[in-house]
């Protein structure tokens, strides 16, 4: 073995510029291949995205018709107000022949002791106090978009439920650094203190349809739940839940596209009201950039296949490259094996040799283009299968060709014939 690893260092050594040149395309060939399965993997999520929250489908925004301040007022001094908007809320969150996604940007007041978020946040006169960007949301919401995160765990059914004081959320993925699963935050959420817990981070470029709005991206804010509150304890509460439920009431509702669809959710929604007793709703029409989605989705699913064809053929190109360049390499010392075959050593032994140099040569490649995808925050475990895996099929690729190569130079066979005559 001692044999082997000086041969090898004195291979290194002698061929030194075309070594480095060799590790430098390997190199670039693994950062090329994260890159692209980083950017197919990140079309695929976005046309995905796409197509579950607009292909075939019409979203209506929902709002209560409260204008007038004084309005409002009258119908909140109401006794029964409460109730009525408990029930409204949940027959839409159970309707039959709608989705309904409750979903608002109402900001949240964190005491910011360790100065995590940024300085312009701080409310005046506030030594900690930080308004900070959050987003609201029901389950059917969260499900509808399909919301994921890439660290932690995604919010469970009992997340939105009345668990007390602590509200678990989610954080974009903006704070990934700055805080860990599990932190808690102190926080004041319409004047009720309240205890935040992280329970994850959400994917890059998480999205949802708000205010208009087709690509509502989630990088920025902190997404807790609307949860579906216990009775009221105190006046206090009371207030507290009538003030959320009327932010909950005003959301979007998702059906299928057509006419049919339309008139059953329009009779469902005339049903809900005079069951419950909340009649002030209003529409604000079907989104109008929904049709020209479905026109974006056709575009991607187009773009998305060109670039797995130019994958592949970038692939081929790069593999071919590296190959001829490795052929050409040991071209030259092929016939320097065979005087160290005529002087002893056994074919087993020259061919652990080449395959422990281009093992040498292709991990090296393999953990600088790791290196560069990490910097570039590209990485992840898909990604470092998907190159070890190439790694693997090159190592032994290359090995294989200079093995058949070796056997059958001449002077090789030559030596063969003359140990078979002796």
């Amino acid at each position: 073995m001692k044999v082997i690893i000086g041969e090898i260092i004195r291979y290194y050594r002698s061929y030194k510029t075309e070594n480095i040149v060799l590790i430098c395309q390997i190199t670039a060939f693994f950062i090329l291949i994260g890159t692209f399965f980083a950017f197919t993997n990140e079309a695929h999520h976005g046309k995905s995205s796409l197509e579950r929250a607009y292909k075939d489908k019409a979203i209506y925004q929902l709002i209560d018709g409260y204008f007038d301040p004084d309005e409002f007022e009258a119908f909140r001094d109401e006794p029964n107000a409460l109730n009525i908007l408990k029930s409204y809320y949940n027959a839409l969150d159970n309707a039959v022949s709608f989705q309904y996604l409750a979903m608002f940007n109402q900001s949240i007041i964190i005491d910011d002791v360790n100065s995590v978020f940024p300085k312009e946040l701080t409310i005046n006169n506030s030594s900690f106090s930080k308004r900070v960007d959050a987003f609201q949301i029901n389950e059917q919401a969260y499900k509808y978009f399909e919301l994921d995160v890439i660290k932690g765990r995604t919010f469970q059914q009992g997340d939105f439920d009345d668990n007390g004081r602590v509200l678990p959320v989610l954080m974009g993925s903006n704070y990934i650094d700055d805080f860990e699963v599990g932190d808690r935050l102190t926080a004041t959420y319409y004047q009720k203190e309240v205890e935040l817990e992280i329970i994850g981070f959400l994917q890059e470029n998480s999205l949802v349809y708000f205010n208009g709005n087709t690509e509502f991206y989630l990088d920025e804010y902190m997404i807790s739940p609307y949860v579906n509150y216990k009775a009221p304890e105190t006046e206090f509460d009371e207030w507290f839940q009538e003030i959320v439920y009327f932010a909950m009431i005003n959301g979007y509702i998702s059906i299928p596209f057509g006419d049919n669809f339309t008139q059953n959710m329009m009779m469902e929604l005339e049903a809900i009201s005079e069951k419950t007793g909340f009649y002030n709703y209003n529409f604000i029409g079907s989104n109008p950039n929904i049709q020209q989605y479905r026109g974006l989705i056709n575009i991607l699913n187009e773009n998305y296949d060109l670039i797995i064809n130019l994958l592949m053929l970038a692939f081929f190109i790069n593999m071919v490259t590296i190959g001829s360049q490795v052929y050409m390499m040991q071209e030259k010392r092929l016939h320097i094996m065979a005087i160290h075959y005529l002087n002893g050593a056994t074919l087993q032994v020259l061919i652990k040799q080449f395959v422990i140099e281009k093992l040498g040569i292709v991990a090296l490649a393999t953990l600088l283009g790791w290196g560069v995808l990490v910097q570039l925050k590209m990485a992840n475990t898909l990604i470092m299968l998907m190159i070890l895996m190439v790694a693997i099929i090159l190592t032994v690729g290359i090995s294989l060709i200079l093995i058949y190569k070796l056997k059958n130079i001449e002077l090789m066979l030559m030596l063969n014939q003359e140990d078979n005559l002796q």
